[in-house]
């Protein structure tokens, strides 16, 4: 899923993370290079290395983690990437704990996500993707890095090189609106050859001060699980606390609707 977000102004300053993962032994690690891996002469990261219980299955699988608390410009900040050099799609179960600059744990620090790859919410085709990180607690300014474990990893039949649905926001009638307006359902068209499943988010992004990432503060659902036929269009109808949180931000400077795989 495409990462990009044109709603809000971006921040030149970057951070990233580079870690390598065999099996479902997983390792995260991060400097301020604004790259994946660190610029030559950078310190090693003091992130230690955390081994998850094993899978049945799949056997074999190698992912790779990179938390980028800002993006590039019009991206999105506080990113998890996740690599999948395996020959199937995934669905895992990470467990993440905020670190500082020096590679000790924040405890104090929740880490949520907008896709659910904490809770075996976000499929992981061949190739990768990637999850919206937000930090909470008394030290979340102080978060430099995320250590990533895997805890479980079972594979999905996500077909390899699937394109991203694409999501648009319309009135009860079906008539085209933006995301700044208050919509009444959300348009999911597939590009693919194969029906593809997936789950779509209403995002919210605070305001922050200049140089420091930007997060969203609210992640609504907006329906369940949708199934889009090979080459064909679904809608989801913003109801409940999604409706609520539409009326109440659809004017507001930063929201996005974010579709992602799911299962």
């Amino acid at each position: 899923m495409p990462s990009t977000d044109r709603s809000f102004i971006r921040h030149s300053r970057g951070a990233a993370l580079a870690g390598a993962v065999l099996g479902i032994v997983a390792l995260a690690g991060c400097s301020p290079s604004g790259a994946n891996t660190p610029p030559a002469g950078a310190a090693p990261s003091a992130s230690a290395p955390v081994t998850a219980r094993p899978a049945a299955s799949p056997s074999v699988t190698s992912l790779s983690f990179g938390y980028h608390a800002h993006g590039k410009q019009e991206f999105i900040d506080q990113t998890l990437s996740i690599t999948n050099t395996g020959h199937t799609s995934v669905v895992p179960t990470l467990a993440l704990t905020a670190v500082d600059s020096a590679g000790k744990d924040l405890p104090d620090v929740q880490v949520r996500t907008a896709y659910g790859s904490d809770r075996g919410g976000l499929v992981v085709q061949h190739g990768g993707s990637h999850d919206v990180l937000a930090f909470s607690g008394e030290h979340a300014g102080q978060v430099a890095d995320v250590r990533v474990t895997v805890k479980e990893l079972v594979p999905a039949d996500l077909p390899a090189g699937s394109s991203a649905v694409e999501a648009k926001p319309a009135d009860a009638a079906g008539q085209p609106l933006t995301k700044f307006d208050a919509f009444d359902q959300v348009v999911l068209k597939n590009p693919n050859t194969t029906a593809v499943s997936v789950r779509v988010v209403y995002l919210v992004y605070d305001q922050p001060k200049d140089g420091s990432p930007q997060q969203a503060v609210e992640v609504v659902p907006i329906g369940g699980l949708t199934t889009i036929p090979a080459g064909g269009s679904s809608s989801v109808t913003v109801s409940g606390d999604a409706k609520a949180a539409v009326q109440k931000f659809s004017h507001g400077p930063a929201v996005s609707i974010k579709p992602y795989f799911s299962r």
